[in-house]
């Protein structure tokens, strides 16, 4: 059963003001505390957690001299610590408690109102560095970036490459840069803002990746302008101003004047002269997209970009064109065949659910039963639910023990995952029916049902939409999926994505590990979808027909092989990220490990191993297996490095409990292929589960909240089907 739906959180930053006043000689004076400060994140460590924050935009009448944090439990009295920037470490805290942080400023006058707060649990340091979770795409965004080499401008453009431009021909601090704004807007007149900006030594990610165009060619070699950020959507032109603007053209909208303008570029006088004009409709109910060349008034006219605003006249501004220093390509290991881009028109999109139906008309509050109602009380992060999760998680912890069973891991292990899902935020435009600033994971619960011979069965409970935040590159796959409707030649290709509506199990309790593949039995492998295979029954070929696993962003995850048993990098059907839309379209999935050095957009990052112990936690297998992400060769002081990984993709170090890690096949060689098809895989799960699932109740199952008690709904019902 599956719902959807979107809610944003608003934090209200309260500013507090003191006024005092007085003299002679008919003089006054007055004078204020600073406002609040803006909390950010805070790391827990072992009795200790390290609280950032940005200062106020007023310091009020003085200068400030310190902020101060305060953390404080239940009703124990407040800890603090004080200190003159961001962060401030306080010590003295209990470790598995959660606390609750502010910070306020104090200048001579006094002291400013709190910050609003945020929820850290201090841990015991082992289980603090061992169970990090990498930063979400929102967080990248805000890390600070500088290019390697200066950029230069070119004159030879690329189909389908990505430019800078700039309407200088050498780069420098003060080049204007053509950007897409910031505010998201479906409404009929808006659209994203074509505006400028600047790049300079203090720069991040956002600043270029807002400013990083893709060109993309048509038959008469004008070019289409493609914002990389938000994919959705195409630089167009105002009828009534002549200012250009980015619209969607790709995805679901409620705007019905949406279109798109192609440009010729000239190269020895840098004008981008505009050409054709293409409006953009669908139909309501099969999506299928339309696009009607109309005449307009800013035909050959040219860019023009005065006092900061890009419009059409009759004179224009010269533009130069850099390429883009983001490494945004599919690399090379994600198509080691070079399998070349075909020409087939894009399926149209799905539009499969809302998230209103699920976060404001909420599906999941009245299905799930009064236990767990506390954990899902607010979507995304909340204080309160974390309290209410963590709480459950020692009830659960304790239940099983008393009935001398166990957790597979440590507690910390769920709350990591927990708290990292529901962070993560759709930052991209690029989801036909997504809209920026929703939560892609807006719940995590816990729950702990019995089964008839009273053994509990824990699980944990993510309901997510089964999409990446960032942008998901599914029109630089050079071959994708066909949309299964016709062969392949003559059919379309799934180039676009929908929210999908999971709501994904994680089984808790250690089941066990099998020992061969074929211990675990279920309904339909890889191995039996190929009538008449030679192959062999192996970590690769028997696995899941469908997902098997949930990344941390709430993407789902698929075995490596496709369903023709071979490795899906080798006929170029992957994006940068390893993630493609399947047969017939509807949301992505991932098959591969998009992680590259020193890249630093991906799942997982360079920066998430800086101060950690062992690789940062990336997802679940649905066989309660946690996935780590990769061990790199310069990871040889790290927790478990020199413990070799087993067939499967997983060992078992410090105490932690047997894990899968993302890692390389080196030169694999596909049984019964040819050696031409020699090549190393970048694997996430090779695809067979090796935690015991027999045991599982309504493992793989067709299964609801009215037939499966274990998801926590309101029934007493284990009827699950296949």
């Amino acid at each position: 059963m599956k719902h959807g739906l979107w809610f944003v959180l608003s934090v209200s930053v309260l500013f507090g003001l003191v006024a005092c006043g007085g003299g002679g000689g008919g003089s006054s004076t007055t004078t204020s505390v600073p406002g609040a400060p803006t909390v950010g994140s805070a790391t827990a460590g072992s009795g200790q957690a390290s609280v950032g924050f940005t200062a106020p935009s007023s310091t009020g009448s003085a200068a400030i001299t310190s902020y101060t944090v305060s953390c404080i439990t239940g009703t124990s009295p407040a800890v603090t610590a004080s200190g003159s920037s961001s962060p401030i470490i306080v010590t003295g805290l209990t470790n598995a408690l959660t606390y609750s942080c502010t910070v306020t400023a104090t200048n001579s006058v006094g002291t400013s109102a709190a910050s609003s707060a945020v929820s850290v649990t201090p841990v015991a340091s082992s289980v603090a560095l061992s169970y990090t979770t990498p930063a979400n795409f929102a967080a990248l965004m805000n890390a600070s970036y500088s290019p390697t080499s200066s950029l230069v401008a070119t004159s030879t453009l690329t189909n389908r490459a990505r430019y800078m431009i700039s309407d200088a021909a050498t780069s420098s601090t003060v080049s204007n840069y053509l950007a897409i704004g910031v505010t998201y807007s479906d409404s009929t007149t808006a659209g994203y803002t074509a505006t400028t900006g600047t790049l300079t030594s203090s720069s991040n990610y956002s600043d270029y990746l807002t400013k990083t165009i893709q060109l993309v060619a048509d038959n008469y070699n004008y070019y289409r302008l493609d914002s990389h950020l938000h994919p959705n959507n195409s630089v167009d032109v105002d009828a009534s101003t002549s200012t250009l603007k980015f619209r969607n053209v790709f995805g679901k909208t409620s705007a019905t004047t949406n279109g798109y303008v192609t440009f010729y570029y000239d190269a020895s006088t840098h004008l981008l002269q505009a050409k054709k004009r293409y409006t953009y409709s669908y139909d309501a109910t099969t999506y299928v997209a339309s696009y009607t060349e109309v005449e307009f008034t800013g035909k050959d006219k040219y860019v023009s970009l005065t006092n900061g605003t890009y419009s059409l006249a009759t004179t224009g501004t010269p533009l130069y064109l850099y390429p883009t220093p983001l490494d945004l390509g599919i690399p090379s290991f994600m198509n080691p065949k070079l399998v070349t881009m075909v020409t087939n028109a894009p399926a149209p999109f799905k539009s499969k659910i809302t998230y209103s139906s699920t976060e404001v008309v909420s599906r999941i509050k009245s299905n799930v039963k009064s236990d767990y109602q506390a954990q899902i009380a607010s979507i995304g992060t909340n204080a309160d639910t974390k309290t209410a999760a963590d709480a459950m998680l020692v009830t659960i912890k304790s239940a099983l023990e008393a009935n001398g069973e166990s957790l597979r891991y440590a507690p910390a292990v769920y709350t990591a995952f927990r708290d990292a899902a529901l962070a993560t935020k759709l930052v991209s435009d690029s989801i036909s029916d997504g809209v920026p600033g929703q939560n892609l994971v807006p719940y995590v619960y816990f729950t702990n049902e019995k089964d008839t011979s009273g053994k509990y069965h824990p699980f944990m409970v993510v309901v997510n939409y089964g999409n990446q935040a960032s942008p998901n590159g599914l029109k630089d796959i050079t071959r994708p999926p066909g949309d299964g409707t016709q062969p392949y030649e003559s059919g379309k290709v799934t180039r676009y994505s929908n929210l999908e509506n999971y709501v994904s199990m994680i089984p808790m309790k250690d089941y066990g590990q099998v020992s061969a593949v074929t211990e675990n039995t279920f309904t339909k492998t890889l191995w039996s979808d190929v009538p008449g295979t030679t192959k062999s029954k192996d970590v690769y070929t028997y696995a899941d027909t469908a997902d098997n696993g949930l990344l941390i962003d709430g993407s789902v995850m698929f075995p490596i092989f496709n369903n023709t048993l071979l490795p899906s990098p080798l006929v170029g059907e992957l994006s940068a990220s390893g993630c493609h839309v399947g047969q017939g379209g509807g949301g992505p999935h991932c098959h591969a490990d998009g992680y590259q050095a020193s890249a630093g957009l991906g799942l997982y990052n360079d920066s998430d191993y800086v101060g950690v112990a062992h690789p940062p936690l990336i997802g679940f297998g649905y066989d309660g297996i946690a996935l780590f992400a990769s061990y790199r060769t310069s990871d040889t002081s790290l927790k478990g490095y020199d413990t070799a990984l087993d067939a499967f993709g997983g060992h078992d170090h410090n105490s932690i409990g047997y894990h899968y890690h993302a890692h390389t096949v080196l030169d694999y060689q596909p049984e019964g292929e040819l050696t031409s098809l020699k090549s190393t895989l970048h694997v996430l799960m090779k695809g067979a589960y090796i935690g015991k699932t027999a045991l599982i109740p309504c493992f793989r199952t067709s299964s609801n909240f009215t037939n499966n008690k274990y998801m926590g709904g309101n029934t007493t019902s284990t009827t699950c089907s296949p």
